[in-house]
C-alpha cells in the first residue's frame, strides 16, 4: 500500500433540459441534453450517421431506444459481446415497460447459438429461413455486428438458386435504425467491413437509414472514411467545451443535472512489473490485507475484479471463495463461463471476477473496483464501470497498469497527475489518454484487405442480372463510394482477389471477408473446472493458444465428445470443424511455455512480406498429454499466416501491437528453446502484413519489393 499513487475523482454531472415538444416521457423522467440532441438528429432527414459520445454511465442507450420507444421506430442495435447484448435486453424491456408504447415492439435477442437452436427447433432447412422469420416477427432486434456484416456479404445463401437481396433486403427494409454500440473495441478490419455494408445500405434502401454509434472513446478513422464517402456524421458530444454539458461540483444550482458518477478514490500500484504474472501475483498478495478487508470495513459494498487473462480469472476464483464465502457470494464471468452462470453472477456477485466479457457497457451495481487494462480506451471503459449508482458509503478503484505507465503519469517531467490530488474525469481522461504507450490503428489496413470485401460486394453488384435490374446502376455507385471512402481502386483490389484465387489461396480472401477472422485454432472443449456448472454448459470452443499456455488437459476422440453432447442436449455443429477435442482439467499456476515448428525453409517466407496459407505446422511443448495428436492436427490443417524475421516482443514493442493480438514464436530448429522467427494467423497475419510487408530482412538481402 505504501508504494500506491492515489488519487481522487470528482463527480459527474450531466445537464438535463427540457423536453421537446410532442415527445411524452413517463412521469418524474427528466431528459440529458445529448439524449434530446440524439432525438432530434435521428428525426433529421439531413442525418444519416450519428455519433453520441456521452461518457460511460450518462445514458446512451436511452438515447438510443426513446426513437423506438415513442415514434415507433424499428431497431436493430449491435453489440460487440453477448453479455452486453443480454444486458441490454433488460435495459430495453424496462423502456419499454417505463414507456408503454401503443404499437407494442416485441424484442428479442439473437445470437449464433440462439439462431442456431430457433432452426434447430423450428426444423427449418437453413439459417436462411430463420433469419427471415425472426426479422418479421420482432421490431427492436439486438444482436451483434458480426451477423449484420455475414447478412450483407451475401452469407447464408444457397448459391444462385436465391437473389443476392433475398436476405439483406428484408432486414434493410424492416429496419430503420441501426445502433453499433461500444464500437471502440473494434478495429480496422470491423471499420472497413462496417463502411462496405453502409454503403450497400445506402444504396440499396427504399429510404434512407440512421446509423447511431455509441461511444464514449470515439473512433477517428471510421469518421474519416465517412467523411471520405461524402458522410458528415453528426456528433453530439456533451464535454465540448461549447456545449458544456457536464458539471464536477455540487452547489446550489443542482436543478437541472443529473449525478451520473459518485466521487472515486483511484489507487495505482507503483511496483507493478510489465508481465503476465504481476497482476495475478498483487491480487494474490492482497485479497486479504486489501480486499477483505474493504468488504470487512463496509460490509454492503459490491465489487468486481476485471482481467485480461480468463485462465487468471479461474485460478483466483477458488481462492476467493475460500476466504469471502460464504459470508459474500464470489462469481465469475468469462468468455469460459457458462450462459447460466453468466445470467446471474451480475446480479448475484457480492464481488464478480470476470474478464472483457463483462467490460464493455455492462451496468454494474459496485462500489469496488480493480481492474487492468489493455490501452488508454481500455482503462477509461473499464473505470467507468464504477461510481454510477448512488447507495454506497465509498467508491474504491485499483488500477493494475505497468510500472512505466504509472511513472509517465506522476514522475515524468510533464506531471499529468500528482499524488493525493482530486481531478475532474475529463483531464484525468486526457491524462490517461496522453500517457498510454502507442496502440497500433493499423490504417493501411482497409486498403489493403478490406477492399477484398469491397471489390466481391462489387462484383455482386456489377454481373448478377436481378441487382442490376433491380437496382439501375447500383454498381456504378457503389463502387465510386467505396473506393473513395477507402482510398482502394477496384481494379487493383481485382487484381489481388484474383491473384489469391490463381494461386488457391481462397483461405486469405475468406479471411479478408471475415468480419473478427476466422476460427483456425479453435478447439471443442469439454470443461471439468467447475463443478457446479449444468451438463449442457460444459461443451465449448476455444483457442488453441490459450489451452496450450493455462489449462491442462487430455486429448479426446471427435465421436466420444459429439455423443456426449447430443446426450446432453447439445446441438452439435458448431463443433464439427473444431480442430481437436479436449477435456479441461484444471488450470496450469505456471503459463507452459511452447512454440511453432515449422520443418521448411522459413528463411524465404519471411523475406517474401506477404500473407501465406501453409500447412504441416507442429506444436513443440515440454509437456502435455495428447500433445503429439494436437500438433498432428495442426499439421494437417492450412493455416492463413505471416511469418516475420523479427522477435515478437520486438514487434509488440516497434509496433504497438494490441496486448491480445495473436503473434507466437515460430523455429524450424526441433530443438530451439529461443525462437528468433514470430508467426501470426488469420486476420492478424492480415494486420500485421500492412505494418511490414515493406520491411528490410534482417540477413540484409536487399529490399523486399
Amino acid at each position: 500500500m505504501s508504494n500506491d499513487y492515489t488519487i481522487t475523482l470528482k463527480p459527474v454531472y450531466s445537464q438535463t433540459v427540457a423536453t421537446p415538444s410532442g415527445l411524452k416521457i413517463p412521469d418524474g423522467w427528466s431528459l440529458s441534453w445529448h439524449q434530446v440532441e440524439t432525438f432530434k438528429a435521428l428525426q433529421d432527414p439531413n442525418v444519416e450517421v450519428i455519433f453520441n459520445t456521452a461518457m460511460t454511465g450518462d445514458g446512451k442507450s436511452l438515447a438510443a431506444f426513446l426513437s423506438a420507444m415513442t415514434n415507433r421506430t424499428y431497431t436493430l442495435a449491435m453489440y460487440p459481446t453477448n453479455e452486453l447484448a443480454r444486458d441490454q435486453n433488460k435495459q430495453v424491456q424496462g423502456y419499454k415497460k417505463e414507456f408503454q408504447p401503443k404499437y407494442d415492439p416485441q424484442i428479442h435477442r439473437l445470437t449464433a447459438a440462439i439462431l442456431e437452436e430457433y432452426v434447430i427447433t423450428g426444423k427449418l432447412p437453413s439459417k436462411l429461413e430463420g433469419l427471415e422469420d425472426i426479422s418479421t416477427l420482432y421490431e427492436i432486434l439486438l444482436t451483434n455486428p458480426d451477423l449484420f456484416h455475414y447478412i450483407h456479404n451475401f452469407y447464408y445463401l444457397r448459391g444462385k438458386i436465391d437473389n443476392p437481396d433475398r436476405l439483406f433486403r428484408r432486414i434493410d427494409e424492416k429496419y430503420k435504425l441501426f445502433i453499433y454500440d461500444e464500437f471502440h473495441v473494434f478495429s480496422s478490419p470491423q471499420i472497413a467491413s462496417v463502411i462496405n455494408t453502409l454503403l450497400l445500405i445506402r444504396h440499396t434502401a427504399n429510404h434512407r437509414k440512421k446509423f447511431l454509434f455509441l461511444s464514449a472513446t470515439p473512433n477517428e478513422l471510421l469518421q474519416g472514411f465517412l467523411e471520405n464517402a461524402g458522410i458528415k456524421p453528426k456528433i453530439i458530444n456533451p464535454a465540448a467545451p461549447e456545449v458544456g454539458a457536464y458539471k464536477f461540483e455540487s452547489d446550489d444550482n443542482n436543478q437541472d443535472w443529473r449525478q451520473i458518477s459518485q466521487p472515486i478514490k483511484l489507487n495505482l500500484p507503483s511496483d507493478l512489473e510489465p508481465n503476465l504474472r504481476s497482476s495475478y501475483t498483487w491480487l494474490e498478495e492482497n485479497i486479504e490485507k486489501v480486499i477483505l478487508k474493504f468488504f470487512q470495513d463496509y460490509p454492503n459494498s459490491k465489487g468486481a475484479i476485471i482481467l485480461n487473462s480468463v485462465a487468471a480469472v479461474k485460478k483466483l476464483l477458488p481462492k476467493f471463495k475460500a476466504i469471502f464465502e460464504p459470508r459474500w457470494q464470489v462469481r465469475e464471468n468469462t468468455g469460459l463461463t457458462g450462459e447460466t452462470e453468466k445470467s446471474q453472477s451480475v446480479l448475484e456477485a457480492d464481488l464478480l471476477l470476470g474478464t472483457s466479457t463483462i467490460d464493455v457497457g455492462v451496468d454494474f451495481r459496485i462500489n469496488f473496483l480493480i481492474f487492468e487494462a489493455a490501452d488508454a480506451g481500455n482503462f477509461i471503459q473499464r473505470f467507468g464501470r464504477l461510481g454510477r449508482h448512488k447507495g454506497f458509503e465509498i467508491y474504491q478503484a485499483y488500477a493494475l497498469i505497468p510500472n512505466f505507465l504509472v511513472a509517465r503519469l506522476f514522475k515524468d517531467e510533464s506531471h499529468l497527475l500528482e499524488d493525493g490530488e482530486t481531478y475532474e474525469r475529463i483531464s484525468f481522461n486526457d491524462a490517461i489518454r496522453n500517457s498510454w504507450i502507442f496502440k497500433n490503428d493499423f490504417a493501411r489496413y482497409p486498403k489493403r484487405w478490406g477492399g477484398i470485401q469491397s471489390f466481391y460486394i462489387y462484383s455482386i453488384l456489377k454481373n448478377d442480372g436481378h441487382m442490376k435490374e433491380k437496382y439501375p446502376d447500383i454498381d456504378k455507385k457503389f463502387g465510386t463510394s467505396i473506393q473513395r471512402a477507402l482510398g482502394i481502386k477496384l481494379e487493383n483490389m481485382k487484381a489481388q482477389y484474383y491473384r489469391c484465387k490463381g494461386e488457391k489461396k481462397d483461405k486469405i480472401i475468406e479471411e479478408a471477408r471475415s468480419f473478427r477472422g476466422s476460427s483456425q485454432l479453435d478447439c471443442a472443449i469439454y470443461d471439468l473446472t467447475n463443478s457446479d456448472e449444468p451438463e449442457a454448459e460444459r461443451f465449448k470452443m476455444y483457442n488453441l493458444p490459450g489451452i496450450l499456455s493455462n489449462f491442462i488437459f487430455e486429448l479426446w476422440d471427435e465421436v466420444s465428445f459429439m455423443k456426449k453432447a447430443e446426450n446432453a442436449g447439445v446441438t452439435t455443429k458448431r463443433f464439427a470443424k473444431a480442430l481437436c477435442y479436449l477435456k479441461f482439467k484444471d488450470y496450469r499456476e505456471v503459463r507452459e511455455d511452447w512454440h511453432f515448428y515449422y520443418p521448411g525453409n522459413i528463411r524465404e517466407f519471411a523475406k517474401t512480406g506477404k500473407v501465406q496459407a501453409l500447412k504441416d505446422f507442429e506444436i513443440c511443448q515440454p509437456h502435455g498429454y495428447g500433445i503429439n495428436a494436437i500438433s498432428d492436427a495442426v499439421g494437417r490443417r492450412k493455416l492463413v499466416c505471416f511469418i516475420s524475421d523479427r522477435d515478437r516482443n520486438y514487434l509488440r514493442a516497434t509496433l504497438g501491437l494490441p496486448m491480445h493480438f495473436q503473434a507466437y514464436p515460430l523455429t524450424n530448429e526441433p530443438e530451439d528453446r529461443s525462437p528468433r522467427y514470430t508467426i501470426t494467423f488469420g486476420q492478424d497475419a492480415l494486420l500485421l502484413e500492412t505494418l511490414i510487408w515493406h520491411w528490410k530482412p534482417k540477413d540484409d538481402e536487399g529490399w523486399i519489393c
